[in-house]
């Protein structure tokens, strides 16, 4: 008596020999390959940052090559390039109190990365947050982050509000997914966002100062909690401070700030 398989191998053989099944195979194989042909010419794959035709996944080599990464050293409070020191902090961040213990941003906001994170934030191209955070767990492994000792990963907090209206925080997503690159808890039930306000893109640096001021409330008790917080641009740290600040409050001992992005032009707030 055969075995299953080597029944469904004897009948494979049958239809080999059988000139109609010989045909519908070549059939249909023409019929793939013609669809496949039409999708490339009707709807071709595109890199999201120029529209130049690629033939697999976001970026065009020349996109891919645009990108930069910030590497050490760096000042660990400001992600400033500095020359190597003990304590790694710039002139600017240097005698200031930070309520982190580190920031680590992965790339300069510039082209491809600005298109990317505006398409991310505000176009509902969330699908495009696996790019993003494998472009941060590469960074991050390859400068050498160790991610063992910390109680759990978080992000930056949205508005109800303001979350109903994107329909998902970004900072989240990305949070969500490098949980899984480092087998880290994620929790998005420790910070809360309680302060309805105005964007802070075109605002001034101490006017984006002002309208995250005890914008976060954190309830839960975080006692010798080692945290990730995630976030997506690093500006002036207005957001991320008054975040911290809230985690601190509640007994935080050490917070490392990852961040997608730094504008060039970022100035860290007193």
């Amino acid at each position: 008596m055969l075995t299953p398989l080597e029944t469904r191998l004897a009948s494979q053989k049958d239809n080999l020999n059988d000139p109609c099944y010989v045909k519908n195979q070549t059939f249909l194989t023409g019929l793939k390959e013609y669809i496949t042909a039409a999708k490339n010419i009707f709807f071709p794959q595109l890199c999201m940052p120029c529209g130049q035709k690629i033939l697999r996944g976001y970026l065009c080599a020349e996109c891919q090559g645009k990108i930069v990464f910030l590497s050490p050293s760096l000042c660990r409070y400001c992600a400033l390039s500095i020359d190597k020191n003990l304590n790694q902090v710039c002139k600017g961040c240097a005698g200031k109190i930070h309520p982190y213990d580190r920031l680590i941003s992965v790339t300069v906001y510039k082209e491809p990365i600005v298109s990317l994170i505006y398409l991310f934030k505000y176009k509902n191209y969330d699908y495009i947050a696996e790019l993003l955070a494998s472009l941060m767990q590469r960074h991050l492994l390859k400068i050498g982050f160790d991610a063992c000792g910390y109680h759990f990963i978080t992000s930056v907090a949205m508005h109800k509000h303001k979350l109903k209206m994107r329909g998902y925080n970004q900072a989240d997503i990305l949070a969500k997914l490098l949980s899984n690159y480092f087998k880290i808890p994620f929790k998005n039930d420790i910070i809360n966002d309680t302060n309805i306000r105005s964007s802070q893109t075109k605002l001034t640096l101490y006017k984006r100062q002002k309208n995250v001021k005890d914008a976060f409330i954190v309830k839960k008790d975080l006692k010798n909690k080692r945290i990730i917080l995630v976030d997506d641009i690093f500006t002036t740290g207005a957001t991320i401070r008054s975040c911290c600040q809230a985690l601190k409050n509640k007994g935080a001992e050490i917070i490392t700030v990852l961040t997608l992005s730094k504008t060039q032009q970022a100035k860290i707030l007193a």
